[in-house]
């Protein structure tokens, strides 16, 4: 779980923007409370006008983890994840997490340029205190940086100058776990990277995971837990479909088609694949008083779609301690579904954390938004900077008896877009 987090120079993000998800009090399923007696909010919901900046956010955190885990191969590669605000895009960015990982404490710091990294420092807390795990500054363009690491990891000399000669000028020292295998031990490093890589998604789901329904709910038909978890979801949204299964469907493959894969310079099991005369489907199960009758994926609505796409989500997070970023959620859905998504993740849950941006503004005037704004976020950008500010729901002052989702309507919690005349004058 994220405990704080803070970005600067980042995309639409000039100044130093922060998050913090402690919580006051344990007395709400939004609440969990951690090995160390840091209560966490388990929900962050970011608002605001279209162009204000809310993804961004989402993307900073994204970066922050990717740059700690994943690797590059040439020193002469660029910084994929460098993104500054376009008036400062010669200053370096900076962002800080404090996050937990195995139920222990870390909090990492990082300040990058498209080319090098220029500082990281990786601290934690294995029994309660702070300490080093390790630390690195950049010296220049051909020299190694300077690392250097925290006694209690227990490296063998050898071990950390394997660690310096193959940790380049432009990716974290984390990340070497990807990038060579060690012969001597180096656990600690593995454990956490392993963690990172397992636990904390990318926004929308990891990358080289986005499958489409007939992925997913076939890896589903072969896990008799997770084909229950979504039968049961299924049934319980009112899509009324009571089941589904895989089957296959032949396509016709024309003529010209077929002789230009077979030109193509690619391997024979791809070719095979895209000449393939069947292809996967679904159908689904769906239940009336006359009886049941199946409908193909192709006939499902958009949102029942959606819905089964980010149950894949709500999988992960009710049976493992993940972190998740969805963009725009609730789009598609009917309200009700959303919410109802969003319960089943509160009151399900333990140690997982769900970040979304939405436009759905009813949700604040939901009892456990209302009477828990820190974890609501509004989210403008600043007219004169055109940087994006961000303001945590209880910082504004507002008495608990005044209605969180009314001060947003009325505008007074900022975050909503200036519409100007709906008359269109034409003329110059």
């Amino acid at each position: 779980m994220i405990r704080e987090f803070w970005v600067k120079n980042f995309l639409s993000i000039k100044d130093k923007q922060e998050l913090n998800f402690v919580a006051k009090s344990a007395e709400s399923e939004l609440v969990t409370k951690m090995p160390d007696g840091t209560l966490l909010y388990k929900l962050g919901v970011f608002y605001g006008s279209n162009a204000s900046g809310k993804s961004n956010m989402l993307t900073a955190l994204n970066a922050v983890f990717s740059m700690l885990v994943n690797p590059l191969y040439d020193a002469s590669e660029s910084i994929m994840d460098f993104h500054p605000f376009k008036l400062t895009k010669d200053a370096p960015t900076e962002m800080y997490v404090s996050f937990y990982a195995n139920d222990v404490r870390y909090d990492y710091y990082l300040r990058y340029n498209a080319n090098y990294i220029l500082r990281e420092e990786l601290n934690y807390y294995p029994k309660g205190t702070k300490v080093l795990f390790y630390q690195r500054d950049f010296v220049e363009k051909n020299i190694q940086a300077d690392i250097k690491f925290g006694a209690s990891l227990h490296l063998l000399p050898k071990t950390q100058e394997s660690i310096r000669e193959n940790t380049l000028n432009n990716h974290s020292v984390l990340s070497i776990c990807l990038k060579y295998s060690f012969k001597e031990d180096i656990l600690p490093f593995k454990n956490l990277h392993e963690w990172i890589m397992e636990m904390y998604h990318e926004v929308d789901g990891d990358e080289n995971e986005i499958r489409g329904i007939v992925d997913i709910l076939k890896e589903a038909t072969l896990n008799p837990k997770k084909h229950l978890f979504y039968t049961k979801m299924l049934q319980k949204a009112d899509l009324n479909i009571v089941d589904f299964r895989i089957v296959k469907e032949s396509r016709l493959i024309s003529q010209d088609y077929k002789e230009r894969i077979e030109k193509e310079n690619i391997s024979e099991s791809i070719k095979n694949q895209l000449l393939n005369p069947f292809t996967e489907s679904v159908v689904f199960e769906n239940q009336s008083s006359s009886g049941n009758f199946e409908i193909s994926l192709n006939n499902q609505s958009k949102g029942t779609i959606k819905y089964i796409q980010i149950l894949e989500t709500l999988y992960d997070l009710i049976t493992g301690p993940h972190v998740y970023y969805l963009d725009e959620l609730g789009e598609d859905l009917h309200y009700d579904l959303l919410f109802y998504y969003l319960n089943v993740f509160l009151y399900n849950s333990d140690k997982s954390q769900l970040l979304i941006t939405s436009q759905e503004t009813s949700l604040l005037a939901q009892d456990i938004i209302n009477e828990n704004r820190g974890v609501v976020w509004f989210v403008e950008k600043n007219r004169e900077t055109a940087s994006s500010e961000y303001n945590r729901g209880d910082s504004f002052g507002l008495h608990k008896n005044l209605s969180l989702y009314n001060s947003y309507r009325i505008g007074r919690l900022g975050a909503k877009p200036e519409l100007g005349s709906i008359f269109v004058d034409m003329e110059d």
